[in-house]
Order: C-alpha cells, then sequence, then structure tokens
C-alpha cells in the first residue's frame, strides 16, 4: 500500500518535470523563434542597409565624376561646380544618417531619390551655363577678331589720312608760295600800272569880294590851293577813269583834311598803312598826258613854312612836291 502510494507520488514528480521540461521547452522554441524573427529582420535591414548603400555611393560617385567632367578653365562655373560637389556631399551625409542611425529606410529613399533630382538639375544648370559661356567665347573671339580688322582698318584709314594730311599740307604750302608769288606779282602788276605824275604846280591864292583869284604867298592872305599836274602814258592802264589822291602836309606835319570838301583815308601800299588825304580827283584817262587841276577852299588859316604834297595813285606814290607860304 504504502508502495503503491510512492510510486504515484513519483509519477506526479515525473509528470510535473516533464511538464516544466515541456514548459522551458517552448519557451526556449518561442526565444528561438523570436531570435530567429529578429536576426531575420536584422538581415532584411543588413540588407536594405547594403543595398540603400550601395546606391548612395553609386549616385554620388557618379555625381562627383560627371560634375568633374564639366570643369572648364571659366573659373566661375568652376566655383559653382565645388558648391554643388559640396551640397551633394551635406545631402549624402543626411540619407546616410538616415541609412545608418536612424533605420528611416523610405525617408532615404526618397532623399536619394532626391539626390538624382538634383544632379540632374545641377548638371543641366552647369551643362546650360556651359552652352552659354561656350557661346560668349564665340562671341568674344567674333568681337575681338572685328575689332583685331577694325583697328587694321582704322590704322590704314589712318595712314592713308595721315599721308593725306601729308599731300594736303604740301600742296597748302605750294599754294601760299603761289599766293605770295601771285601778291608779288600782283604787287608788281598795279605799282606798274601806277600812273606817273609829273609837272607838279601849286598855286596859292586870295579870293577877293568880287570872286577874282590873286596869287599870294604870304600865309594869311591865302584862302584856297590850286594843284595842276601832268599824267603821264602808261600803256598798262586800259582806257577809263583813275582816281588821284592828293594830300597836302603842313608845315607841323599834319595833313589838310576836311570831310566835307572831300577829305578822307586811303591805303598805302608801299608802306601797309592808312594815310589821310586832302582832296581826291578823278580823270578820264586814255594813255594820253593830261593836265590835271582840283582848287581846294577850305576856309582855313594857313601857317608859314613849307608844305608837302604827295599824290597817290593805286595806292601807290605816283608824284610828290613841296611849296612854301611866307
Amino acid at each position: 500500500m504504502a508502495q503503491s502510494k510512492s510510486k504515484r507520488n513519483l509519477s506526479v514528480i515525473a509528470i510535473v518535470v516533464i511538464l516544466i521540461l515541456l514548459l522551458i521547452n517552448g519557451v526556449l522554441l518561442f526565444d528561438r523563434a523570436s531570435k530567429d524573427q529578429e536576426i531575420r529582420e536584422q538581415q532584411r535591414d543588413l540588407s536594405e542597409i547594403q543595398q540603400l548603400q550601395s546606391e548612395l555611393e553609386r549616385e554620388y560617385y557618379e555625381a562627383l565624376a560627371e560634375l568633374d567632367d564639366m570643369r572648364t578653365d571659366n573659373e566661375e562655373l568652376n566655383s559653382m561646380i565645388d558648391q554643388q560637389k559640396e551640397e551633394l556631399t551635406r545631402q549624402r551625409n543626411r540619407i546616410s544618417n538616415l541609412i545608418y542611425e536612424n533605420r528611416e529606410f523610405e525617408d532615404a529613399r526618397r532623399e536619394l531619390n532626391s539626390l538624382r533630382e538634383k544632379v540632374d538639375e545641377y548638371i543641366s544648370k552647369i551643362d546650360e551655363l556651359t552652352q552659354e559661356n561656350i557661346a560668349l567665347q564665340e562671341d568674344r573671339f567674333r568681337l575681338q577678331s572685328e575689332k583685331k580688322q577694325l583697328t587694321e582698318e582704322i590704322a590704314s584709314e589712318r595712314k592713308a589720312t595721315d599721308e593725306l594730311m601729308a599731300v594736303q599740307q604740301q600742296l597748302m604750302q605750294e599754294r601760299e608760295l603761289m599766293d605770295d608769288e601771285l601778291k608779288t606779282l600782283g604787287k608788281k602788276v598795279d605799282r606798274a600800272s601806277v600812273i606817273e605824275v609829273d609837272n607838279i604846280e601849286i598855286e596859292a591864292f586870295r579870293i577877293t569880294d568880287g570872286g577874282r583869284e590873286r596869287r599870294r604867298r604870304s600865309a594869311r592872305n591865302v584862302d584856297a590851293l590850286r594843284i595842276c599836274f601832268d599824267t603821264t602814258p602808261n600803256e598798262l592802264v586800259e582806257f577809263g577813269d583813275e582816281a588821284f589822291f592828293i594830300r597836302v602836309v603842313n608845315p607841323g606835319g599834319e595833313t589838310l583834311a576836311i570831310e566835307s570838301l572831300g577829305s578822307g583815308v586811303i591805303g598805302d601800299l608801299s608802306s601797309a598803312t592808312q594815310v589821310r588825304f586832302t582832296q581826291m580827283k578823278t580823270v578820264a584817262y586814255d594813255q594820253e598826258p593830261q593836265n590835271v587841276c582840283v582848287r581846294w577852299s577850305p576856309n582855313i588859316n594857313f601857317t608859314s613854312g613849307t608844305y608837302q604834297v604827295y599824290i597817290y595813285n593805286k595806292g601807290y606814290l605816283s608824284g610828290q612836291t613841296q611849296f612854301e607860304l611866307r
């Protein structure tokens, strides 16, 4: 009886032990299954990490290579490429953090796609700027070529202008010489065409109350002067009117001149000065000797002394004499 009870106790113990072992075994199996699930998830994550990181590295280095291939000798474009490479590096690091530290694979994929889009955008923009730069370079080369051609044309035109100015200056000098020669010749011709006068006679007289003229030599008794001269033949002078200008200079060196009586000013071509004249007489010249007389009644007080008389024709002195009044 006691033995039978002992056997039953052993059976209960055995059953309990078996149940405990089964429980432990279940727990171990569950734990193993959980660990296997965790390992599988970690393996999937690792695979995802490796795949994403591989794609990231490939996209990153391909983008760097493409950007480097687009470098030129344009410093502005190269600086832009460097800035975009720095931006790509920052985005790559940000994606790496999402992959490794945060395990945010969806966000990482979106960022990776964004990286691809930005790289395409960078490359498109740089390519556009490169084409614009090429066009600008071509324009610059064209403008430089046109400038060089224009400079050569200007130099050629300037040389031609200098040669023309030299010829023009030479012609002007020659013309000035010819003008001087013509002036000299003209002066000679003018001087040669002067009608000389001789037999100049001066009469001083007093006019009586009856209007008769009485010759006088005393200055206080003189009312008028009569000046007579003979013209001489000059074959160079054509027929026509000739003007003779008579200049009477008193003993004090002053020209007797009263504008209301026909006095005025003429140019003395011999001395290139202006001189006053007392009276002018126009003669119908016919290349034959003529006796010409003028009368000048100034209604002034004459002074005693020696008077000079000059007669001009065509601006040159054609004869002179002197007379005295006591």
